[in-house]
């Protein structure tokens, strides 16, 4: 059963002795934070408390806690299922955090992203309260393709597009136990709209705003005309008035090609109408969005999601 956002998870340390206190948080954290190794430490008091809530593929970790420190290595990278964006927005306190060449600290009221398939290390030098993000990489990327190339810039909360971003995620953190299950897609759609409004204008020392104007045309383009089977970079090229080379370079340039991009944007759609029209077969449904096989369409649709489109219908 896929966990609704109303299912949520809240833990403290202040329910153990002091001698389990610690060890309890070091499992806790590889089990809402992906893995990570803490050292261990000397036996004694250690404060620390924790909400957990799924929504969709998204999770969500409202946490606080006493100093300590940590490291994602090629180890825990390997028993993570599925790459990951973390989206870490700081309370109170301050994170030291070393990933990609970059060393930052984020103060309270900054937040950053950062990438569950490459090493990692934080530190928590003062108490710490924080909201952590968990996200698909291909969610954000279908949105941005270059964001695996923002990772690891502290951007500032408090004011401007950031602002927007930290206001929802502390009202989705306090009051997401509360919304309905049937909520959670619009509403992770609505966070993925913020989180990309507001580390977006960090591209623009990776690429001029001509070539993202292009691509954001190109994306356009591409999400009206997902039910034609024609859809691809020759059309789009023709259409908009640019060469094919020029389009193939524009997505290369944010990691995928455009051809993958539409595959991922068709299997999204095919997913959500699979929920909203339950009366529609499933070969309806893919042809509709550009699959001309019913058979290549499941494979790839349980290669994405991890479940047969049958089965991802029936489950609640």
């Amino acid at each position: 059963m896929q966990p609704g956002i109303q299912e949520s998870m809240i833990q403290s340390t202040s329910v153990l002795p002091p001698a389990r206190q610690y060890d309890w948080w070091r499992e806790a954290v590889s089990d809402t934070h992906l893995g990570w190794d803490l050292p261990r430490r000397d036996a004694g008091d250690f404060r620390a408390r924790f909400r957990h809530q799924d929504f969709g593929r998204a999770q969500i970790v409202h946490c606080a806690c006493d100093p300590c420190h940590g490291r994602r290595g090629r180890h825990e990278i390997g028993q993570s299922h599925e790459p990951s964006f973390g989206l870490l927005y700081i309370l109170k306190g301050r994170e030291s955090l070393n990933q990609a060449g970059r060393e930052i600290v984020l103060e309270a009221g900054s937040f950053t992203l950062w990438d569950s398939t490459r090493p990692i290390e934080f530190g928590l030098p003062d108490e710490l309260e924080k909201i952590t993000l968990l996200v698909p990489q291909e969610a954000v990327t279908d949105l941005l393709p270059m964001a695996a190339d923002l990772v690891m810039r502290p951007i500032s909360g408090r004011r401007g597009r950031g602002a927007l971003l930290t206001t929802h995620l502390r009202a989705l953190a306090r009051e997401g136990a509360a919304l309905p299950a049937g909520l959670q897609a619009p509403v992770l759609r609505a966070t993925l709209d913020l989180l990309v409004a507001a580390i977006e204008p960090e591209a623009e020392s990776g690429e001029g705003a001509y070539q993202r104007a292009l691509r954001a045309r190109i994306q356009d383009f591409v999400l009206a005309r997902l039910n034609d089977p024609a859809l691809g970079p020759e059309l789009v090229a023709a259409s908009l008035g640019l060469s094919a080379r020029q389009v193939h370079r524009l997505f290369n340039a944010g990691g995928i090609t455009l051809d993958r991009w539409i595959w991922r944007q068709r299997l999204q759609r095919c997913r959500d109408e699979l929920k909203a029209r339950p009366h529609a077969s499933i070969s309806e449904i893919a042809y509709q969005w550009g699959f001309s096989d019913s058979a290549h369409f499941s494979r790839a649709f349980k290669a994405a999601f991890g479940l047969s489109p049958r089965a991802f219908r029936k489950d609640p």
